[in-house]
């Protein structure tokens, strides 16, 4: 046997008397303890400042408004907490990217990423735990959007007006348009969970509408309210022997046609489901030339002013409810996903413009919060992409990341509640691109 055949015998041998150890992914308990904690403190100095920050800029916002009102320090310190999830919310995926950056780039500059990839543990693998406290801070902030913010943003709203404007949670000079268009209500000043004074609903004529205000046909009170409200054309009606007949005229001659409702009190009974219209008048508008399209407001009377003592109108002719009027009135971003998804079910003939905010910001809730995850995605081969350099680079970068991402975030919004682009594509793009943009810098670097 040759010399060079006897070697390769002799290795081949050996080879197979050595055992081969199995690479390990999980768990990795000291790897994935110090990396924790050393990402822990760094992003709770993070979360510290950011919140400090916040904290300042709503004192600086709106304590000359308590302090003229002579507001209590418990008042503003309440404000201030129920502010605090609201801000909390932007700050989580801040500190999370510049968390991430942060730990990474330091454990870089100190050569400790060397080492742990000369062990043969993978740069995703070393951050393995941030991705977990990814995953956890990311059902924090889905937690903080869809359950907490839209309670405390309520609170806090409600806490100004009483310390600060010395009234309850209400709404002055509230105009509310019903999603298909047909009901518009002005309330001189709404207050939530009250019976509301001084209202007016303009509305339209319709044959729910007719059936309510002028009753059962052929009684003495239908024909007193028929005579009342169509004036001198009640004697052109067909006899009262032929009711069929009368009362197709009588749609006819009502339907399509402006109804104003002055109403002295106006509430909502929740047990029958139905609007209670205390004290008021109705008056109608003729359809002249001027005044025949849909849109018109109508200008000249049909009749004298009706009065009535009490009205109730049931959800099918008046389906909204007080709270759906005072959603219509709150900053969308701040309605839960559930509530946003619920007006739009409620109301398919919302105009369009209207339907593209709502879906513009119903799509950005469902993605925003994966922001918190995809940070820590990015974030990792970011932060070591010069060991050398030190963090200072990385945290840079991390800063510019944010910006353009905030920018190009709030710019898609108003292009979506504008209705120039999809409210799909403008409400996921930021996120979407955020995550070609991980998946590119980890397939390049190879982490």
């Amino acid at each position: 046997m040759t010399e060079q055949k006897k070697i390769e015998v002799e290795f081949a041998s050996r080879y197979r008397d050595l055992k081969l150890l199995k690479r390990r992914w999980f768990p990795l308990w000291k790897l994935d303890g110090y990396v924790l904690k050393e990402f822990l403190i760094k992003y709770s100095i993070l979360m510290l400042v950011f919140i400090m920050l916040f904290i300042l800029s709503d004192i600086y916002r709106d304590i000359s408004d308590f302090l003229d009102a002579e507001a209590s320090w418990k008042e503003i310190g309440l404000y201030l907490l129920y502010r605090l999830p609201g801000n909390i919310r932007f700050i989580m995926p801040i500190s999370m990217l510049l968390g991430c950056i942060w730990t990474m780039a330091t454990f870089g500059k100190n050569l400790e990423v060397t080492a742990m990839r000369a062990s043969g543990v993978s740069l995703m693998r070393c951050g393995g735990s941030i991705f977990a406290m990814g995953l956890l801070v990311t059902a924090l902030n889905v937690y903080f959007n869809e359950s907490l913010i839209p309670r405390t943003s309520v609170a806090a709203e409600k806490l100004f007006d009483q310390a600060a404007d010395g009234r309850e949670y209400a709404k002055s000079l509230l105009t509310y348009r019903s999603g298909d268009g047909s009901r518009r209500w002005l309330f001189q000043l709404f207050v939530a969970g009250e019976v509301q004074q001084n209202v007016t609903l303009k509305t339209v004529w319709n044959q729910a509408m007719i059936d309510k205000l002028l009753g059962t046909p052929g009684t003495p009170e239908y024909e007193a309210m028929l005579m009342q409200v169509l004036g001198s054309r009640y004697n052109f009606l067909s006899p009262a022997d032929q009711p069929e007949k009368r009362r197709l005229e009588v749609i006819r001659l009502l339907e399509g046609r402006k109804l104003d409702f002055v109403i002295d009190e106006a509430s909502y009974d929740y047990d029958a489901g139905e609007w209670v219209f205390h004290r008021g008048t109705f008056v109608s508008y003729d359809r002249v030339a001027e005044t025949a399209f849909k849109e018109s407001r109508g200008t000249i009377m049909m009749h004298s002013a009706v009065a009535f003592n009490n009205l109730r109108f049931s959800g099918d002719i008046i389906p909204e409810k007080p709270e759906d009027i005072l959603n219509a009135v709150k900053e969308k971003d701040n309605l839960a996903t559930p509530v946003i998804w619920q007006i739009l079910r409620d109301n398919p003939d919302m105009p369009s413009k209207v339907r593209c905010i709502y879906e513009t910001v119903l799509y950005y809730r469902l993605a925003f919060p994966w922001s918190c995850f995809l940070a820590v995605f990015l974030g990792i081969p970011l932060a070591t992409r010069n060991e050398r350099t030190g963090s200072m680079l990385s945290i840079i970068s991390a800063i510019a990341l944010i910006v353009i991402y905030i920018l190009v975030a709030q710019m898609f919004l108003m292009i979506g509640k504008s209705g120039a682009l999809n409210p799909m594509i403008c409400g996921l793009a930021p996120t979407v691109a955020f995550i070609a943009a991980g998946i590119f810098k980890v397939m390049h670097d190879k982490v």
